[in-house]
Formats: structure tokens, C-alpha cells, sequence
């Protein structure tokens, strides 16, 4: 994917502050675009795959996800940029990113603090070292950028940098597309709102408020249950307001059904 080249970002030990900085930003840069090419894949791949489900977005999902991974690319880009040396610079890429990636999952974790940082502390190395490959992709693009600056054709080699940059992320982004289980425990509430009228599903049949929603449109949400090892909390919110949710459970091999509903006016 890339050249063998010296190293152009790695020039000497006497840089200036200003070029340290200067190197921080490419490699921001280029890891604000992957960061943000993932996000927005992540985001929207299901939409794209599942036209036929009236899927929405959780917009503020979307912002903090594209706060954690969009900016926590861009700082560990800039890190790895920053120093000279590039042994230095993978080093600091890679603990950053291990991390971002460790306290962002342990964060959600109900176990205590202190189980947390024993966590944090043993698993630290070894991510750190899964971590080494995303250092050196943003290390070698902001090399071939400062190459390119100094090439004929600057701007198309400097654009191909960033198509790179976006594919990457997009295509990162694409693995973060639904389970066979999460469509189907949608496709499963989907039709038994949509067959209300014929045969209504018992847990649906009584909720207040649902049959005088009948023909309206809604968009579709799902999470992993908090009830269930095996469900999915699957919401229904329709454009005035109104919510239906329900745990829908998908045991592999078996077919889904509904475990409990409520509604929200």
C-alpha cells in the first residue's frame, strides 16, 4: 500500500518545535478523516444494507462515538507524528490508543474502579502492541504526505493519501454492521407492528395507544437487553412522539419472539 521510502518525517533529532507541530497536525488529519469515515460507516451501513426496515439514527450516538473514535483517532495521528524518532512515535500511538480502546470499554463496565485498573494495568501491554499496526498506518501516511509536498503533483498525491485515509476507516467501519440476531429481533418487531390489525401479538395487543397509531410511520432502534442474555431492547418511535419497546429474544436457531412491551406517550 505504501512505498519503501526513507523516512522524510524522521529528519533529524534537531527538529523544531514548529515542524514537531506541523507533523502533529497531518497526522491528526488523517486520523480525524478514518475516525470519521468509521463513524459515519458504522452509522449507516445498516441503513444501506436493510432498506426495507425503517431504521433511524441515533444522533446522539453518533456524536459520542464520533467523539470517542473521530477525535481519539485525531489525538493518537498527532501523537504519533509529534516525535522524530519513529520507534518513539509508534510507542506513544499505541499506548494511546490501548488506552482509549481499554478505559472506553471499561468505562461501561459495572465492575468496581479497582477491579477496573487491575484490568487496565495487565491488559495495557498487549493492547498496546494490537495497537502498533494503527500507529504505523498514520506514521507512513503523514510520511508520504511531507514526501508528496516536495513531488511533482502534490495535490493528487496528497488526495490519494486521503482516499487511503477514508477507505481505511470506512472499511473498518463496515464490519460494525449488524448481527444476524439484531435483524432479526428487528424484522420481528417491525412485523408485528405492521400485522397489528390481523393478529396482534399479546404482548402488544392491551398497550395504550397503539392501535390509534396504526398506519403511522416509525423508526426502529435496538440495543442489547439489560433483561435478557439473549434479547434485544427493540424501540419503536413514531413521529409524534409516541414509543413502543420491547424485549425481543433471539435464541440462535430458534425463532424470536416477544418477551415484554410497554409504551411511552
Amino acid at each position: 500500500m505504501f512505498e519503501s521510502t526513507s523516512s522524510v518525517a524522521e529528519s533529524s533529532d534537531n527538529d523544531t518545535r514548529l515542524q514537531k507541530i506541523q507533523r502533529a497536525m497531518v497526522g491528526a488529519l488523517y486520523g480525524l478523516l478514518a475516525g470519521t469515515a468509521f463513524v459515519l460507516m458504522s452509522t449507516f451501513i445498516d441503513l444501506l444494507l436493510y432498506p426495507d426496515l425503517p431504521l433511524g439514527v441515533d444522533w446522539s450516538i453518533f456524536a459520542s462515538r464520533w467523539a470517542l473514535i473521530g477525535l481519539g483517532l485525531a489525538l493518537i495521528g498527532a501523537l504519533t507524528c509529534f516525535f522524530s524518532e519513529t520507534w518513539a512515535g509508534l510507542m506513544a500511538g499505541a499506548v494511546a490508543a490501548s488506552l482509549l480502546a481499554l478505559t472506553s470499554a471499561l468505562f461501561f463496565s459495572p465492575t468496581t474502579a479497582a477491579l477496573k485498573l487491575i484490568v487496565l494495568m495487565f491488559t495495557l501491554v498487549p493492547a498496546a502492541a494490537m495497537s502498533l499496526p494503527i500507529a504505523w498506518i498514520f506514521r507512513r501516511l503523514a510520511e508520504r504526505h511531507a514526501l508528496a509536498l516536495h513531488l511533482e503533483q502534490s495535490t493528487a498525491r496528497i488526495a490519494r493519501l486521503v482516499l487511503i485515509a477514508v477507505v481505511l476507516g470506512a472499511g473498518f467501519g463496515y464490519f460494525a454492521k449488524m448481527s444476524r440476531r439484531e435483524v432479526s429481533a428487528l424484522r420481528f418487531m417491525h412485523e408485528a407492528l405492521q400485522t397489528m390489525d390481523e393478529s396482534p401479538k399479546p404482548q402488544l395487543r392491551d398497550l395504550p395507544g397503539l392501535r390509534e397509531h396504526g398506519g403511522m410511520e416509525y423508526k426502529l432502534f435496538q440495543k442489547e437487553s439489560n433483561l435478557s442474555t439473549e434479547g434485544f431492547d427493540v424501540r419503536a418511535e413514531y413521529n409524534d412522539g409516541y414509543i413502543v419497546q420491547c424485549v425481543v429474544v433471539v435464541y440462535p436457531g430458534s425463532s424470536p419472539y416477544l418477551s415484554s412491551c410497554e409504551s411511552i406517550d
